[in-house]
């Protein structure tokens, strides 16, 4: 019988090398995840002007990125909790629940420039129908403007109206306008009852598509300078 033994020598060198680039592997894809993760989150305003009418910069600055780690590869990109809580009916539709002040719904009321009641206007309505005092600016968000001398002063009514025809009324901020027979119209209206959303807002379509133009060179990018920088 005959018997070879064959020596390798250099072997902890080869699985040094082979760990060292598993490693650096690892960490390139990290730092290609944040980047792409951040690419969505850079993309996505425009995504949003596109996509739904008039967002606010409140909503548009609302993404965050959570980065991703050579130990755990993966990299999150959403929506901070006060943007989620409204942004997710735009996403994925769906019915929102009235809160206990109900949901707040615009009647005959100037909005701001992004369609939305102004912030604050509601307190002030809600004062001005408690004392009676409206003042001539609360006056032109009611698309009163200017009026003549010696005409009714507006009155504001905060409730929910009773009588024929008026069951099924919402809580809410009301105008009285004089006259045989005078008329409630409604400046504010708080809901009591779901209101139902339709998806608008395909995130995760964009971010997707985002991630397809963005990974391949975001990954060779880092990987290159992970293997420049490896000691």
């Amino acid at each position: 019988m005959l018997n070879l033994r064959v020596t390798i020598t250099g072997l902890d060198a080869v699985k040094k090398t082979i760990a060292d680039l598993e490693k650096q592997t690892r960490y390139a894809t990290a730092v290609a995840l944040t980047r792409t993760a951040k690419a969505v989150k850079d993309g996505m305003p425009a995504v949003m002007e596109r996509e739904l009418d008039r967002p606010t910069p409140f909503s548009k600055r609302g993404l965050f990125v959570q980065p991703a780690r050579p130990i755990d590869l993966k990299a999150v990109v959403g929506f901070m909790d006060r943007q989620a809580s409204y942004l997710k009916y735009q996403i994925a539709g769906g019915a929102r629940m009235p809160t206990a002040r109900g949901i707040k719904l615009p009647g005959n009321v100037e909005l701001n420039s992004f369609g939305n009641i102004p912030k604050g206007l509601i307190d002030k309505l809600k004062q001005a129908a408690q004392s009676g005092l409206l003042s001539k600016a609360i006056g032109k968000k009611l698309g009163v403007g200017d009026r003549r001398k010696g005409a009714a002063p507006i009155q504001l009514f905060l409730g929910k109206p009773i009588g024929r025809g008026w069951e099924k009324a919402p809580m809410g901020i009301w105008r009285r306008v004089p006259g045989s027979p005078g008329k409630l119209i409604p400046v504010i209206l708080f809901e009591d009852t779901p209101a139902k959303y339709k998806p608008r807002f395909k995130f995760h379509e964009a971010a997707a598509s985002i991630v397809r133009r963005e990974w391949d060179r975001q990954f060779a990018n880092a990987f290159a300078e992970a293997m420049r920088t490896a000691k």
